[in-house]
């Protein structure tokens, strides 16, 4: 493995630990441990320490307490952002000479701008919900958009990959790149469906499974569930939404767990199926087997009402699981254009 591979893949790690590591603040209620950005409560590098700096910090500040333990989830995970943010750049120096991977790391130069003035959005408004997600699904485009460009610096040893192309047609497998760019949505959007169950503290809000409330169909209110309400002057720490809006969302996430869960055995099993090939039996494993792990860690939040270490793993495991199938979507299209010479 040459030099760039191994820079890639640890930018990816970083990555991921960057997108881990702040579920963890939220999960651990620190998201507002610092109530301005990018420094915390004025504070630059570092955080308001001794009685002095923390009573001052506390009177510019009015409404916060200084928390030092929060603060420094927060600002630790910032620091490592900003430390993503200058190795992203630098992809556009490692492939200025390559089109279409330079196209990619202006791309993922262009979000992480963005990521980073929805993380200042963040805390100026708040947790406000619908930033919160838009910041996560900011995590999920870089970290995708990295392993994108892992897979096409490796793309001759897919290229090189002895498939058994005499039983596959071309019709075939259009169908089944098709059918995978629909699993890849509908897993996005049940990742964004957790995102808006986590932003708006709805995870407990069935504490019992399969059931929620001892219902198999709860009372519902869609409208109240999914309005986007946005004001500078509310704190959305802790939710704002009622009882029943916050079963709304929780409900939904689970019932279209359901249908992601099916969706991806249904790609695991036709990929496997289609294409006889040991890098497929090993993708269709690992789409499964990470499938398996996300629905325990789902069921088991609800049983032992949210556990820090379980909900980040939960979150952890989503980001491995849609790698996993943008792999699977690269392995797909290497074989159409394949077919297509």
């Amino acid at each position: 493995m040459d030099k760039i591979n191994y820079y890639l893949l640890f930018i990816i790690t970083v990555t991921f630990t960057v997108i881990t590591l702040g579920a963890y603040v939220r999960l651990s209620h620190a998201g507002l441990g610092c109530p301005d950005w990018p420094g915390c409560y004025g504070f630059l590098f570092g955080i308001p320490s001794g009685p002095n700096e923390i009573l001052v910090a506390e009177s510019k500040f009015y409404g916060f307490l200084v928390d030092e333990l929060k603060a420094w989830k927060e600002m630790i995970h910032r620091y490592l952002a900003a430390f993503l943010g200058f190795f992203i750049f630098s992809l556009i120096y490692v492939f200025y000479k390559n089109k279409k991977l330079l196209f990619l790391s202006v791309l993922l130069s262009i979000i992480i701008i963005a990521q980073a003035l929805l993380g200042m959005l963040t805390v100026a408004l708040k947790l406000q919900p619908l930033i919160v997600m838009l910041h996560l699904a900011g995590g999920l485009t870089i970290i995708s958009l990295l392993w994108l460009i892992f897979l096409k610096v490796n793309q001759n040893y897919f290229y090189n990959l002895t498939f058994d192309l005499k039983n596959i047609s071309l019709k075939k497998i259009r169908n089944l790149l098709f059918f995978s760019y629909v699993v890849f949505i509908v897993l996005i959007i049940q990742i964004l469906l957790g995102g808006w169950t986590s932003a708006n503290y709805a995870a407990l809000a069935c504490t019992d499974f399969p059931k929620c409330h001892n219902e198999w169909f709860p009372k519902i209110d869609f409208y109240k569930a999914f309005f986007v309400e946005i004001s500078p002057n509310l704190n959305y720490e802790f939710g704002r939404l009622d009882s029943e809006a916050r079963v709304t969302i929780h409900y939904i996430h689970r019932i279209w767990a359901i249908f992601t869960a099916i969706m991806i055995l249904c790609l695991s099993l036709i990929s496997y199926k289609i294409i006889k090939n040991k890098t497929q039996i090993l993708i269709s494993f690992f789409l499964i087997f990470l499938l398996f792990i996300q629905i325990t860690l789902g069921i088991l939040n609800v049983k032992m009402s949210l556990p820090i270490y379980i909900a980040v793993a939960h979150n952890g495991n989503a980001v491995l699981l849609l790698l996993c199938l943008v792999t699977q979507l690269y392995i797909i299209k290497i074989i159409k254009n394949n077919l297509k010479i």
